[in-house]
């Protein structure tokens, strides 16, 4: 009894067996030059859900592969595509999850040489994101295609001209109506580019180099969410604390309830733009910019407090003057502030 239930089991140990030897002497098959150059295209069916917090996006897009293998021309044409013993084994870097389709890989019927490989991947991929000069700045979402074949057996080509070959650190733009879906939506983002690029990477822990292709979306924010509802915003509260310089000095009560008021206002409300802005170890723009309001604010409570003091020591000439050069530096040093904060930014998104 224990006997016939032992041999199916035993039977399944050899298949699983003889598999394993199969897949193993199938990785085995050496490429058909060294290196065999792959030119790889690519098209976007979907970018979405740019994720600041996580810098992280969505992608799903199709990765087609080309290259030349001579094995296969001295096969029968019908049964060239089952003799594809060799491919590229691909890994997307960069992904944090993924799903991927192959389809079967094609000879071309003129050159019988050629292999065609069609696959489609998505899911979500890593996007290291410098957000220092948010809600300002630019992004590159990148995609990094790797081969787990050294360099010397396998390098990328991503089958420019020779002449935008040699630019290899800044690669070649590719045309987004060509590499692009027409249903590709970034509410919060432009796309402003796409280039690719082909560069060695060494690891140094095996001491060996592999020919990574890289696919980048090079993205600009939309800014003007972040303009109206936040900056905006926060110009008014500032401007409003400038009216405790038009209060008699004598009122502390008053001057001091408005500007109380207004910290306490600008307060919360960065704690509302605290769950709707990207939270980093560092400043960027924009919490330089709520900064900078709140000590104006800050300040005008301290003029109402110093002006307050004078007017008791019978100061009342030196205290009027206060307030009325108040109303003119607080201004202009407001306006100074914002010129040398966002000048640089604004200019570089408006070029």
């Amino acid at each position: 009894m224990d006997s016939k239930i032992g041999r199916p089991w035993l039977v399944l140990l050899i298949l699983l067996a003889a598999t394993g030897r199969w897949a193993h002497a199938e990785q085995a098959v050496p490429p058909p030059a060294h290196p065999t150059r792959i030119t790889t295209n690519f098209y976007f069916n979907s970018v979405t859900d740019v994720d600041s917090v996580s810098e992280s996006f969505q992608a799903d897009f199709y990765l087609y592969m080309e290259w030349e293998d001579p094995r296969l021309t001295g096969a029968d044409p019908d049964l060239r595509a089952q003799e594809v013993k060799w491919q590229p084994q691909i890994d997307l870097v960069n992904a944090l999850d993924q799903r991927s389709r192959w389809a079967a890989p094609a000879v071309e019927s003129p050159a019988p040489g050629r292999v065609r490989l069609l696959s489609t991947y998505s899911g979500r991929f890593r996007a290291p994101l410098n957000l220092r000069d948010f809600p300002f700045d630019r992004q590159v979402l990148p995609v990094y295609v790797e081969s787990s074949a050294k360099i010397e057996d396998v390098a990328f080509d991503g089958g420019m001209e020779e002449k935008a070959r040699g630019d290899a650190e800044r690669g070649w733009p590719a045309d987004p109506r060509n590499v692009l879906s027409d249903r590709v939506r970034l509410p919060e983002w432009e796309i402003e580019e796409i280039r690719v690029r082909h560069t060695p990477e060494y690891y140094g822990f095996i001491d060996q180099t592999f020919s990574r292709y890289r696919i980048e979306i090079h993205v600009a924010r939309r800014p003007a969410f972040y303009a109206w509802k936040i900056i905006a915003i926060e110009v008014l509260l500032v401007i409003l604390s400038w009216t405790v310089f038009l209060l008699e000095p004598a009122d502390l009560g008053d001057r001091s309830t408005v500007a109380v008021t207004l910290l306490l206002a600008t307060v919360a409300f960065s704690y509302v733009v605290g769950g709707i802005t990207p939270r980093t170890s560092y400043l960027t723009l924009l919490d330089d910019f709520l900064l900078g309001s709140f000590f104006m604010i800050f300040l005008a409570s301290a003029e109402s407090v110093v002006v307050f003091r004078l007017r008791g020591s019978g100061e009342g000439r030196t205290v009027t003057a206060i307030d009325r050069w108040s109303l003119i530096l607080f201004p202009a040093g407001y306006l100074l502030f914002n010129a040398l904060l966002w000048a640089r930014v604004v200019a570089a998104h408006l070029g």
